[in-house]
């Protein structure tokens, strides 16, 4: 008799608890918001230097949390990157530069290291890292003299002869990318349903060219050129042309200077990808999603 009243006390303990739990237990939410703060470029003008030439990003971010430790996201971001070799100074003689523009949208997981919610006191900061894929669409552009000249519309290089999966996919100008974001920060709940994270990412791209520089110097009669304001310019080999060669009135250049380079010599790094890189903040909303029963329980 003892024991089975013992039995019965723990069958409804238990009972007891499985509902509590399912009463209080934070609810699945959503939460939407903008985000923004700087960005960078790491390639063939700029590889070892984080934050180099920083320029601004800025976009929206949605996030589906699970439960506390795991958080499903999709951002939009609208990146500036450059790089200047006369700045950087890693091959300063080239006198490249480049700045492109990325519009990015990514699908990323969220680990928390403590259990985080939104609006709940005990639960309310927490480190997190992530991982994830994109997709993104870039323009890079270049300044020459005091314009800024797309460079999607000129060849600077040659094409590839063995190309890479990527180029076979996408090619050299092909303005669609996918890359690997992955980063960490820390999240923290400002009050029952707004949130802020602080975070640093980085993504890999699989193209060489979000800076226009990849592989080798191309034959002269092959360099891309472009005549601004009345002067000729030399895209693919710029220490020809430093400050621009006056064209006569059929539009040819009166000179034809050589530059430092020739053909087949290296202008960029063909065996290592492009990265670009973010340090940004965000504000978020919370929305509760109902559960099963169409109703949400939680009481925060």
């Amino acid at each position: 008799m003892v024991r089975k009243i013992r039995f019965l006390l723990i069958i409804g303990c238990l009972v007891v608890s499985i509902q509590a739990i399912a009463q209080f237990d934070d609810p699945k939410t959503i939460e939407v918001g903008p985000h923004a703060g700087v960005s960078y470029y790491m390639g063939d003008l700029n590889p070892t230097l984080p934050f180099a030439m920083a320029d601004m990003q800025f976009g929206g971010v949605a996030r589906f949390n699970y439960n506390e430790r795991w958080t499903f996201r999709t951002d939009y971001s609208y990146v500036t990157v450059g790089a200047d070799d006369k700045v950087i100074k890693w091959r300063p003689e080239r006198e490249l530069n480049f700045r492109s523009k990325i519009h990015d949208l990514s699908f990323v997981a969220e680990f928390n290291f403590i259990e985080y919610y939104t609006g709940n006191p005990k639960r309310n900061v927490s480190p997190y890292i992530f991982g994830g894929v994109s997709v993104f669409y870039y323009t890079a552009y270049a300044m020459v003299g005091d314009t800024v000249v797309d460079l999607s519309n000129h060849l600077t290089e040659p094409a590839p002869t063995d190309p890479k999966w990527y180029d076979r996919v996408f090619g050299k100008t092909s303005p669609v990318g996918i890359s690997i974001p992955f980063g960490m920060g820390v999240k923290f709940a400002l009050s029952k349903h707004m949130a802020a994270t602080m975070e640093w990412r980085m993504q890999k791209t699989f193209t060489d060219y979000l800076d226009d520089v990849g592989t080798v110097y191309p034959e002269e009669n092959n360099h891309a050129c472009v005549t601004v304001n009345g002067m000729y310019y030399d895209l693919t080999d710029p220490t020809a042309t430093p400050s621009g060669i006056p064209v006569d009135d059929n539009g040819h250049p009166t000179d034809n200077p050589d530059g430092n380079y020739k053909a087949g010599q290296q202008r960029g790094n063909s065996s290592f990808y492009d990265w670009f890189g973010m340090a940004r903040v965000s504000l978020t909303w919370k929305f509760n999603l109902p559960d099963g029963r169409g109703c949400n329980l939680s009481k925060f």
